[in-house]
C-alpha cells in the first residue's frame, strides 16, 4: 500500500489521434463519385436522412465534424456518401465509433458505443447504394456546444511559433507564458473555468497539451533560467506551486466540465502551456498551439480540480507479454468524482481502476480492456460518484514490450505510464 503523498497530482495528460480507424482516410476510399438516380429513395436499404444521419449525430459527430480530429466530416450526405464504403467497412469489423470502456463498468457521458443492429443499419444503407431519401426527415441538429465548445470566451496564444528541439530526442516537453489578462498581464479576477479545447498548429507533432496555473512571478523565474522562447518543462512545468486547468490529447474532444463545477482560475496568475512535441514521425516543424477556455458568468457551486494516482515504480523486462503492475492508494479525505481519464503510451494493452470503501464495497471506477494509444479522453460520469475518507483506490495497467529494453515510466512516447487522472470536488 502506497500513501497518498506523491501520487494525488494537479495535472492532465491525456490522449491522441482518436477517432481514426486504420486505413481511413480519402473520399477514394468510396467508389462511385456521386449517387446514382436508382439510390435516392432508398428502398429497403434506408436512407441517409432518415436512418443513417441519427447514428452518425449520436455517435459520430463529436469527431467526424469540420475541424474535428476525424479525418473527414460526416456531416452532410455528400460526406456520407462519399465515405459510405468505409463507414460500413469500419462499423462492421467494430473500428468505429472509437469508444473503449468495458460496458457494464460505469455509465459515462457522450457513449459512442452502438448497438449491432445501428451497426447493421450503416452496414445495408451502404449495400443498397447510400440513398440520400428526404431531407424533412433529418433529425434536428445537435445542441450548442455538442460538438466543441458552448462558447470560447477567451483564446491564449503564445504569440510566436516554435520549432521544437531534437537536443533530447525525438520528444521536447516545453511550456510558454500564455497571458489571460489585457495585454501581457495575469488573470484581473477569479474566474471557473468550464470548458478547455486546445487547437495543435501541427496535429502530427503534439503529442499532448497540459494547461497548468502559477503566479506570474514563478512563470517569468522559469522562462528567464532557459535561453529563448519559453522553456524545457519535462514532467511539470517546472514552476514550483501549479495546479491543473485542463488538457487534451489527440481524439479527446472539446472538455466541457459537469454542470455546477468548474476550475478556479486565480486572479494575479498566468496560464503556463505545457506542449509535448514528439518528432518520432514528421521531424521538427514550426507549431502554434492555441488554448481557449469558456468561463462560469457567475462563481461555480463545485470547485473543481484534476487529481489522481500515477504508478511510477514499475519495470516491463523486455520482450515480455502481458505484464502488469498495479498500486493501490488511499484517499485521506471525502471527495466526488465526476470523471476519469486512464493514461498509457503505446504499449500499453489493458487499464483499471477500481475503489473499495471502508465497508469493503467495491466499484470500478473506469476499465479499458483493449487499450489504444489512440483512443484517450476524459470520461465524465453520467451521475458523480461519493468516494468516503479512507475508501482505496486500485490502478492497474498491462503491456506489451516489443523491445529488447526494459522499459520504465517516462515522459517520452516510447517510455510508459500508468496512472488515472479524476475530475473531482470536495
Amino acid at each position: 500500500m502506497r500513501g497518498l503523498s506523491g501520487v494525488l497530482l494537479l495535472a492532465l495528460s491525456v490522449s491522441f489521434l482518436a477517432c481514426r480507424a486504420p486505413g481511413e482516410g480519402t473520399a477514394s476510399d468510396s467508389g462511385a463519385g456521386g449517387p446514382d438516380a436508382a439510390g435516392l429513395a432508398g428502398g429497403d436499404g434506408g436512407t441517409w436522412y432518415r436512418d443513417v444521419l441519427p447514428i452518425v449525430q449520436d455517435h459520430c459527430q463529436q469527431c467526424h465534424v469540420p475541424g474535428g480530429v476525424g479525418p473527414f466530416p460526416l456531416v452532410t450526405y455528400q460526406d456520407g456518401f462519399t465515405h459510405n464504403t468505409l463507414m460500413a467497412s469500419a462499423v462492421q469489423q467494430a473500428l468505429m465509433p472509437p469508444w473503449k470502456p468495458q460496458e457494464g463498468c460505469q455509465s459515462f457521458v457522450g457513449d459512442r458505443s452502438i448497438s449491432q443492429a445501428l451497426r447493421n443499419t450503416i452496414i445495408n444503407w451502404s449495400a443498397a447504394g447510400a440513398a440520400e431519401g428526404n431531407p424533412a426527415d433529418a433529425p434536428p441538429p445537435p445542441d450548442a456546444g455538442f460538438l466543441g465548445l458552448p462558447h470560447v470566451d477567451l483564446e491564449l496564444d503564445a504569440g510566436f511559433d516554435y520549432t521544437p528541439s531534437q537536443a533530447n530526442g525525438p520528444d521536447d516537453y516545453h511550456c510558454f507564458i500564455l497571458y489571460p489578462g489585457q495585454g501581457a498581464t495575469p488573470q484581473a479576477t477569479t474566474q471557473d473555468v468550464t470548458g478547455v479545447n486546445i487547437v495543435p498548429g501541427h496535429t502530427s507533432l503534439v503529442h499532448h497539451v497540459i494547461l497548468f496555473q502559477t503566479t506570474l512571478a514563478k512563470a517569468l523565474a522559469a522562462e528567464a533560467a532557459t535561453p529563448g522562447q519559453g522553456w524545457t518543462c519535462f514532467g511539470s512545468p517546472g514552476t514550483g506551486d501549479f495546479n491543473m486547468v485542463g488538457g487534451w490529447v489527440p481524439g479527446s474532444p472539446p472538455q466541457v466540465f459537469p454542470a455546477g463545477t468548474g476550475v478556479p482560475l486565480l486572479a494575479g496568475n498566468v496560464v503556463v502551456m505545457q506542449v509535448h512535441y514528439n518528432m518520432a514521425t514528421v521531424g521538427a516543424q514550426p507549431d502554434r498551439t492555441l488554448a481557449q477556455l469558456a468561463f462560469s458568468p457567475t462563481p461555480v457551486p463545485r470547485p473543481a480540480q484534476i487529481l489522481g494516482p500515477i504508478d511510477t515504480s514499475f519495470i516491463i523486462p523486455p520482450n515480455a507479454q502481458g505484464y502488469t503492475d498495479s498500486m493501490t492508494i488511499t484517499v485521506p479525505t471525502a471527495l466526488t468524482i465526476w470523471g476519469v481519464q486512464p493514461h498509457m503510451h503505446t504499449k500499453g494493452t489493458e487499464i483499471s481502476v477500481n475503489m473499495t470503501d471502508p465497508s469493503g464495497h467495491s466499484t470500478c471506477l473506469a476499465d479499458i480492456p483493449q487499450w489504444n494509444f489512440h483512443w484517450q479522453q476524459m470520461y465524465f460520469y453520467t451521475a458523480p460518484l461519493s468516494v468516503a475518507a479512507g475508501t482505496t483506490v486500485t490502478l492497474q495497467c498491462t503491456w506489451n514490450n516489443p523491445t529488447a529494453q526494459a522499459v520504465r515510466f517516462g515522459e517520452g512516447t516510447a517510455d510508459e505510464m500508468c496512472l488515472a487522472f479524476f475530475y473531482a470536488t470536495k
